[in-house]
């Protein structure tokens, strides 16, 4: 157990139970018993360093709370230790009503911990226990496979130094819970027996241990129906040494296969996990996809829903920088190594020991270790990672510092924090099989049909921007011309329930909202900043988070959609919470200033059309939307551009208009979201710019441009008078193009776009995003007859 000091020598689980236990009068006495050898307060100390600056820790050593704090003089300096212990209620991780009770968000739970508490916060009278001191942490707590506590913690520790292979037993115990427990993940109690979903083109049979070769197989012509794993990794630079599926080997994978050894190290580790689950098939699109077969790979990648989908679990080589790295040894090493915390006589379910024979010494021990934290994956930056992830029903994820198995149900990590999912998240919705109508003969079940068809396009229009927009175009691609490719299987089963034709990633049912996406770390860069840091990357990584055209592997230009395609920029879109949330102001046609062509068919319930092209070649299962022509009527203003922003201009928020109040008629509300809080930086002006229109001299401007205040939203401080709205650039770059033009879209609101006009066709692209801030020249956007505007 390692030398303890007096302090920690009786400390128990039964004793820390819920309870607050004084453990030092200050840190200085915790820091000097850690310097002293003892393992449980070098532990706690090392908590706590790790969470805090050296000056907040500094602060508190000497009395006072850290600067950020205030730095008033702590009148209480005691550590206390508080247990939060979740054994209870063993072996139910999955049981909703206790994670609701344990919880602090109500829909997950942490595990079991130890709390540290340091210092009473001025203003309180005694510490709140679990991060309610001046200094606070937490250290983890876990049971090694096979000890007595093992029975009653579902908490673990699995690295190269300490149980390295009991992780096989933990993902077998939980994905057979999840088989025999949860039908909304595929196979429902009392369905075990039930034949398995149909099986990729071709498989690998892993065979045995015993039996070292690992041999192609094709499901379809043997009639084959059986579980199988999904892999989910990086490939990275190895890949060109790997072995892979070619048209001039694939007899010898059927007939002889390849031996095991001969495979890269992420490979072998996939096929070792499948033959410890017991699970004889895995899919590897390396070795199941023919590379350098442009019909395979077209023909397979928009089979991806099937193929993740009907596996029995997904492996994610989160640990795995590339294909030869290996996933299964975690190299965690944490700055002050596990320490014993002994059960003690009494806990939950003591009789029920008692009868089985167990002596009140036989409870054993737990240990407490660090906190594990989210540290980054490979996979999460990786776009193909994002659509696998989606479209698997369970997943087994090997991070950085643990290991997580998700399924429709809940996320449990090896540690123990526990998250429940509900039936509106992402799968869900994307599986769900949307009503038809084709049966239907009362027209009063029609319209039933109907309301609910149209809440399920409003739902998944709103996952898309909320979810799927963001998080996948975070992501980056080997080969950039794959931007659709990765996403496709994701938008055909979202075109199940949008029912629209799929734009080069936009959706024709909701252009106008579509449309006014924009560059995340340009114009939401606090939102942005704040996502970067959840979604972190493995230590020592980084990518250049700033919006660019995208380029191939050699650094030359690629053009891989229309210049109104978010796909048109590698970097992180979105659209405004105001779009994603009040969806009636864009599909309001008294508020919309653009609109489609009036449609030449005779059916008026054809859907509009938004394209040059009754074909452009354009749909959810086309793989390349390079080029696509929009043609629709509009009212484009030729503007010009003013910058540099004035050094002082801000991005402060507006206020935000009540509901009801007068201020809500105004045409330019302010809930437009702002790029940051703060002054623009230097960086930050490189995308922005001021708009004035180009002819001065317009009838329809207000009369005395320079009696409008300069600041009428509070949006833009020291702007010139005759300057009308804001734009922001979708890349740097392009901020000095000439013959700009702004096409309002929202009349309520002044969103629109800024575009570029090619004077030799006619035709407009996309510059980026405008948003509108004074109400004095709504008459000058909304003038003159509506024109005919292809954007390319």
């Amino acid at each position: 157990m390692g030398r303890r000091c007096e302090r920690c020598a009786g400390l128990t689980v039964e004793l820390l139970r819920s309870t607050m236990i004084l453990h030092h009068p200050n840190l200085r006495s915790l820091r000097d018993s850690a310097a002293g050898g003892c393992v449980l307060c070098h532990l706690c100390w090392t908590s706590l360093r790790s969470r805090y600056s050296a000056e907040d820790v500094g602060a508190v050593l000497g009395g006072a709370a850290p600067p950020s704090q205030g730095g008033y003089r702590i009148r209480d300096e005691q550590v206390w230790l508080t247990g939060e212990f979740e054994d209870d209620n063993f072996p139910d991780p999955d049981d909703g009503r206790r994670i609701r009770r344990v919880s602090r968000t109500n829909d997950s739970s942490t595990g079991s911990a130890v709390w540290i508490d340091c210092g009473t916060p001025d203003g309180q009278e005694t510490i709140l226990p679990g991060r309610g001191g001046v200094l606070s942490n937490d250290l983890s707590v876990f049971a090694d496979p096979g000890t007595p506590a093992a029975s009653h913690f579902y908490e673990r520790y699995f690295t190269a130094d300490r149980n390295p292979d009991g992780h096989f037993e933990f993902a077998r115990w939980l994905l057979q819970r999840c088989q025999a427990r949860h039908p909304e993940c595929g196979l429902g109690r009392g369905q075990a027996a039930a034949q398995p979903p149909e099986m990729p083109t071709r498989v690998l049979d892993v065979g045995t241990a015993g039996d070292p070769a690992v041999r192609l197989v094709l499901p379809r012509q043997q009639g084959l129906r059986a579980p199988y794993l999904a892999l989910s990794y990086c490939w990275g630079q190895s890949a060109r040494h790997a072995i892979q599926l070619r048209d001039w080997n694939m007899v010898a994978l059927l007939t002889s296969g390849v031996e095991e050894a001969a495979l890269v190290k992420t490979h072998r580790d996939c096929v070792r996990t499948a033959r410890q689950l017991g699970i004889r098939y895995i899919w590897i699109d390396a070795l199941c996809i023919v590379q350098g077969n442009e019909a395979d790979w077209v023909y397979e990648s928009k089979r991806m829903a099937q193929v993740y989908g009907n596996a029995v679990l997904t492996l994610i080589a989160g640990r795995a920088a590339h294909s030869d790295a290996g996933f299964l040894v975690n190299k965690l090493e944490q700055a002050a190594p596990p320490c014993a915390l002994p059960i003690g006589r009494k806990w939950s379910g003591e009789e029920e020991e008692a009868d089985k024979g167990v002596s009140s010494e036989d409870r054993g021990e737990v240990f407490l270790c660090l906190p594990r934290r989210v540290t980054g994956e490979h996979t999460v930056q990786r776009g193909w990672c994002y659509q696998e992830k989606v479209l698997s029903r369970r997943t087994l994820l090997y991070a950085m510092d643990r290991m997580c198995f998700s399924c429709q149900r809940l996320s449990i990590w090896e540690n123990g924090s526990t998250t429940l999912h509900n039936s509106y998240q992402l799968r869900a919705r994307l599986f769900h099989s949307p009503p038809d109508d084709a049966d239907a003969s009362a027209r009063p079940e029609q319209q039933l049909r109907e309301r609910e068809r149209n809440r399920l396009r409003a739902q998944m229009l709103r996952l898309w921007y909320e979810n799927i927009f963001i998080y996948y175009t975070s992501r980056q691609l080997t080969n950039t011309h794959d931007v659709f490719a990765a996403i496709s299987s994701v938008a055909q089963l979202a075109q199940r329930s949008i029912r629209s034709r799929y734009l080069a990633g936009l959706w024709e049912a909701d252009m106008v909202r579509g449309l006014l996406w924009y560059t995340r770390y340009s114009f939401d860069r606090g939102r942005f900043l704040r996502m970067m840091t959840k979604s972190q990357l493995p230590t020592g990584q980084s990518v250049d988070p700033r919006p660019r055209r995208p380029v191939t592997v050699d650094g030359e230009p690629a053009v891989r959609a229309p210049s109104w395609s978010w796909a048109s920029i590698q970097g992180q879109t979105a659209v405004s919470r105001a779009a994603t949330y009040e969806e009636q102001r864009y599909l309001d046609a008294d508020n919309s200033l653009v609109r489609p062509m009036p449609c030449p068919s005779q059916n008026s319930n054809s859907p509009p059309r938004w394209t040059a092209e009754p074909d452009p070649g354009c749909d959810a299962d086309v793989l390349h939307m390079p080029n696509c022509e929009l043609l629709f009527l509009g009212r484009p203003k030729r503007v010009q551009i003013l910058f540099p922003l004035p050094p002082s201009a801000s991005a402060a928020t507006p206020p935000r208009s009540n509901p009801g109040s007068a201020a809500s008629e105004s045409p330019f509300p302010g809930q437009w979201p702002r790029p940051c809080r703060a002054p623009l930086t230097q960086q930050l002006r490189l995308y922005w710019a001021l708009l004035q229109p180009a002819d001065l001299a317009d009838p329809i401007l207000p009369p005395d441009l320079k009696a409008i205040p300069s600041a009428t939203s509070g949006f833009v401080s020291s702007s010139p008078p005759t300057a009308f709205a804001v734009a922001c650039f979708d890349v740097a770059e392009e901020r000095a193009a000439d013959n700009c033009w702004f096409l309002p879209f929202i009349r309520s609101t002044g969103e629109g776009l800024l575009l570029r006009k090619d004077e030799a066709d006619g035709k407009f692209r996309r510059v980026g995003i405008v948003s509108a801030v004074r109400e004095q020249f709504i008459p000058w956007l909304v003038s003159g007859p509506e024109e005919e505007i292809r954007l390319v």
